[in-house]
């Protein structure tokens, strides 16, 4: 079966951090790996909802990195 990602899907199990967790800290201006991993803490642990480069076995549907150029590509985040 395959995950649905949602406001309530968890991004970060280890944190507990949700997907609508981290778009909040996008939209509050956490637009890049390091200010995300910050306001949220995900990322912070086992570290394997950072990117794809770190879940070789892929357990996470979606990772902070393909979240933050989501939200660049939807303008959630403003290119100085």
């Amino acid at each position: 079966m395959e995950d649905v990602i949602n406001d309530i899907y968890t991004v970060c199990h280890c944190n507990e951090v949700t997907y609508k967790d981290i778009i909040d800290a996008i939209k509050n201006g956490a637009c890049d790996l390091e200010s995300l991993m910050d306001a949220t803490n995900a990322g912070t642990a086992c570290g394997l909802c950072k990117s794809i480069q770190d879940d070789p076995a892929e357990k996470r549907a979606i990772h902070l990195d393909e979240l933050l150029e989501k939200a660049k590509l939807e303008g959630l985040c403003n290119e100085e």
